[in-house]
Formats: C-alpha cells, structure tokens, sequence
C-alpha cells in the first residue's frame, strides 16, 4: 500500500511538473550548475581566506649603488609580513677585485619591520666597469631563513 501511495505521488510530481513546462533532464542540469557555482564561490572564499593568513618571510635589495672610490651604499627593504631580527651574512664578490667588505646593516631596534627599509654607505676602493654581486642573508622574527642578492656594476 505505501509503495502504492508512493506511485502515486511520483506520477503526481510528474505531472505537476510537466504542466509546469519543466522537463527532469532540464531539472537535473539546473541542480548541477548550481551545485557548481556553490563549490567555486567555496573554493574563491577559501583561497581568499587562506592567502591572507599566510606567512611570507622575504627581503630584497632595493639599491645597490657601487662608487670606484667613494660612498657606495645598498639598501634593503622587507618584502614580507614577518619582522626580520638580523643580517647574518653579508658577501660582495667582484669579478676583478674579489671579496670585498661591507660593513654591517643596521636593522634597528628590534630589527626590520614589514614594509620598511635599512640601508648603509660605506667607503669602496673597486674597481670602475667590473661587475659585482651582493648575497645578503637574514633571519625572520619567526626563525626562518631568508635571502636576497643583487648586482650592480661599478661606476668611477
């Protein structure tokens, strides 16, 4: 009797829909595009969230500017969202002079800020032409490592 009942009501729906101008195959179509659309729109407010709350630790020369004889200087700003709490190691290769020394980059107290930059000048005895690479190497406030280099070539 119930499977009966229920017969009935299927081809009641039917029929209702039928009247309605609306075809199952169409139904089902429209169920699935939605259902489509609330997975992106899922997907989109995810991703958004996420990308957000994620943690970037990074930094990059901004100026190298390298003087023959005379005051060359190398700025440097953090790029992330993460303080950065030192410059471990700082190495300027030239391709005739070598090594040469770069003295430390003052940070600040506390260290570098987000968005912020620190730079310094120092007095150079390179070489006019040859080319030279700066490695910087720093530590974030949360522990990672991060790194920059930069090149520039030498101005008299």
């Amino acid at each position: 009797m119930k499977g009966e009942i229920r017969k009935m009501r299927w081809a009641e729906d039917r029929q209702r829909l039928r009247r309605m101008g609306i075809s199952g195959a169409l139904v089902a179509i429209l169920l699935v595009v939605v259902a489509i659309a609330f997975v992106g729109i899922a997907v989109a407010v995810m991703s958004g969230y996420l990308g957000t709350a994620s943690v970037k630790t990074d930094i990059m020369v901004e100026k190298l500017d390298l003087v023959a004889k005379g005051a060359s200087v190398v700025t440097l700003r953090n790029t992330g969202n993460v303080r950065i709490t030192s410059i471990d190691k700082v190495t300027l290769t030239c391709d005739q002079s070598g090594n040469a020394t770069v003295p430390p980059i003052d940070l600040g107290t506390g260290g570098l800020d987000p968005g912020k930059t620190a730079s310094t000048t120092w007095d150079t005895n390179l070489i006019p032409g040859e080319t030279c690479r700066l490695t910087i190497e720093a530590t974030a406030a949360n522990g990672a490592k991060v790194a920059a280099s930069a090149s520039a070539i030498v101005r008299p």
